[in-house]
C-alpha cells in the first residue's frame, strides 16, 4: 500500500511542460555559472535537472541552443527597472548600477564559453548577439528621461549611447569581476556626461548660427 501511494505523489508531482522547462534552463544556468565550459553537457544538466538526456534533446537540439536559452531566461529575470532619480547622471548611474549587479555574472560566463565558442560550433560574436534581450541600449531610459525633461535637446550618436554599458564589459572580462562603484562614477562623470555636453553644446551652436552648421 505504502509503496503504491509512493508512486501516486511521484506521479502526481512528476514535471511536465512549462515546469520541466524550468527546471532544465535554471540547472543548465546552474551548470554554466558554476563549472568549467567542458563540463557543460546534457549529461551533467540532466542530472543537475533530475530528467534524463532524451528529455533536453526534445527540446534543444544541442548545447549551443540550451546555452542561448539558459543565458536569455537568465538576463529576462534580470530585467533592468527604469530609474527615477530626476538627472541624467543619477538614471545613468542607476542604470549600470543595476547592469552591473544582476547581468555581470552573464558577461563573465559569456566570456568563459566564448573561449570555446568554436567547440559548441559557432562563433563568440553569435553566442554574444543571440543572448541579446534588446538591441537597444539599457541606457536609452535614462536617455527618454532626460529628453522629456528638457535636460538633452541633441541628438546622441549610437556609438555614445552603447559606450557606458560596452565599457563596462570590457572591464569585467578583464578582471572577470563586476565594476566597482568607482568603476561606473568614472564613466558617468569623466567620459559620458562630457561627450553628452559636447554634443549639446554643438547642436545649441548650430541652432543660433545655422550657417555654420
Amino acid at each position: 500500500m505504502e509503496t503504491n501511494e509512493a508512486n501516486t505523489k511521484t506521479k502526481r508531482t512528476r514535471r511536465r511542460g512549462e515546469a520541466l522547462a524550468t527546471a532544465i534552463l535554471e540547472a543548465a544556468w546552474e551548470q554554466l555559472s558554476t563549472c568549467s565550459a567542458e563540463e557543460f553537457t546534457f549529461d551533467n544538466v540532466a542530472a543537475r535537472a533530475h530528467t534524463s538526456k532524451p528529455v533536453l534533446y526534445r527540446r534543444w537540439p544541442n548545447r549551443t541552443e540550451l546555452f542561448v536559452a539558459a543565458v536569455r531566461r537568465h538576463r529576462g529575470h534580470a530585467a533592468i527597472e527604469r530609474p527615477n532619480t530626476g538627472t541624467l547622471r543619477g538614471d545613468v548611474i542607476s542604470i549600470l548600477m543595476q547592469l552591473n549587479r544582476k547581468q555581470s555574472d552573464a558577461v563573465m560566463v559569456l566570456a568563459k564559453f566564448g573561449v570555446y565558442a568554436d567547440w559548441l560550433g559557432v562563433s563568440a560574436h553569435e553566442l554574444y548577439e543571440r543572448t541579446m534581450m534588446s538591441d537597444r541600449p539599457s541606457i536609452m531610459m535614462a536617455i527618454d528621461d532626460a529628453r522629456a525633461r528638457g535636460d538633452i535637446t541633441c541628438e546622441l550618436p549610437e556609438s555614445l549611447l552603447r559606450m557606458p554599458g560596452e565599457l563596462g564589459r570590457a572591464i569585467i572580462l578583464r578582471d572577470m569581476r563586476p565594476l566597482s562603484e568607482a568603476d561606473i562614477v568614472a564613466t558617468v562623470d569623466e567620459l559620458f556626461l562630457p561627450l553628452v555636453d559636447h554634443y549639446e553644446r554643438l547642436a545649441r551652436a548650430a541652432a543660433v548660427n545655422p550657417c555654420t552648421s
